[in-house]
């Protein structure tokens, strides 16, 4: 039974909390596990563990981000022990193991957890909240694997230059559709076989009536739906370079508009320092990626990209 939050407990929860966020939000690891450890201190004593767990998991979440799975795993399995499974904190936290070893393939266990995620019908108790839920958390999956088999741990080189060129040919000569069709074709196999193993299995996990509403596996390996998925996999990558207001491409855009960022090369450079940085070395895909976030400009793309993090998700709640 967890003591009533005395008062210095909560200004001091009022000043870490909003610095947590702001922590994860530029993907500062060090800062963000510090105020954690800050949290811990201040909330176990009187054993406000979910308040401390929904902040830790945060935390893993990002750890997962920035390919530190490890840090990452090991956290998030101490959480789920402690946690009544009838909670929603319980669900985000086994979302996050499953997502987690889809991040570094071990799909035997996330499958386990996959299961134990779309299985828990205690969590969410409407049926079409629930359905919304499923959805969501099927396509992260799906995203997963898309990183999970498009990056390694070697490190890679990308030609800045040789991607400039190439994606301001797709830009002159292909449509949105196309691009995106574009990336599917030029998907390894192993991305699309993982893609198909891991929708099929997730929707063999939901009722009829929720498995037929989503699209079959061999849907969600068509060209252009594979490119949708390796799109999407790489805004949490991409999204803080280039949307975060104190960095120098959102500022330049914001003073001085889109045409002087593009004379700048800054998408380029930003994208493709993201990619390298997570091993993701296919240049012919980082092109059409440079070129979809340079049609779609700095506003619109970080408008509609923007990340939805697990404990964000609406419809856990």
């Amino acid at each position: 039974m967890n003591e009533p939050l005395s008062e210095k407990q909560k200004e001091r929860l009022r000043i870490l909390e909003p610095k947590l966020k702001n922590a994860i939000t530029e993907q500062n690891f060090e800062i963000a596990k510090n105020i954690v450890l800050d949290l811990q201190t201040l909330l176990r004593p009187t054993n406000h563990l979910v308040r401390l767990i929904q902040s830790k998991n945060k935390l893993y979440e990002l750890a997962i981000e920035l390919n530190k799975a490890d840090f990452a795993i090991n956290g998030l399995l101490s959480n789920e022990k402690v946690l009544n499974e009838n909670t929603r904190i319980y669900l985000e936290t086994i979302s996050l193991i499953a997502i987690c070893y889809l991040r570094t393939k071990n799909i035997p266990s996330a499958q386990e957890y996959i299961r134990k995620v779309l299985q828990n019908h205690s969590v969410i108790k409407t049926e079409r909240t629930r359905s919304i839920f499923h959805s969501e958390i099927i396509s992260r999956f799906n995203e997963e694997v898309a990183m999970a088999t498009l990056t390694s741990n070697q490190e890679v080189h990308l030609d800045e230059d040789e991607i400039e060129r190439e994606a301001i040919r797709i830009i002159q000569t292909l449509t949105d559709d196309e691009i995106f069709s574009q990336i599917g074709q030029r998907s390894p196999k192993a991305t699309k076989d993982l893609i198909f193993q891991i929708h099929d299995f997730s929707t063999k996990q939901l009722p009829s009536a929720e498995r037929f509403a989503l699209p079959s596996p061999n849907q969600m390996i068509m060209d252009k739906e594979v490119g949708i998925t390796v799109f999407e996999s790489v805004k949490r990558v991409i999204y803080n370079s280039l949307c975060n207001p104190e960095s120098d491409i959102y500022k330049t855009w914001f003073d001085n508009g889109m045409q002087m960022v593009l004379s700048k090369g800054y998408i380029k450079s930003a994208v493709v320092s993201c990619l390298v940085n997570i091993g993701f070395g296919i240049s012919m895909i980082a092109s059409s990626i440079v070129a979809l976030v340079m049609k779609f400009g700095i506003e619109v793309y970080c408008t509609k990209y923007k990340p939805i993090y697990i404990s964000d998700i609406r419809s856990i709640k």
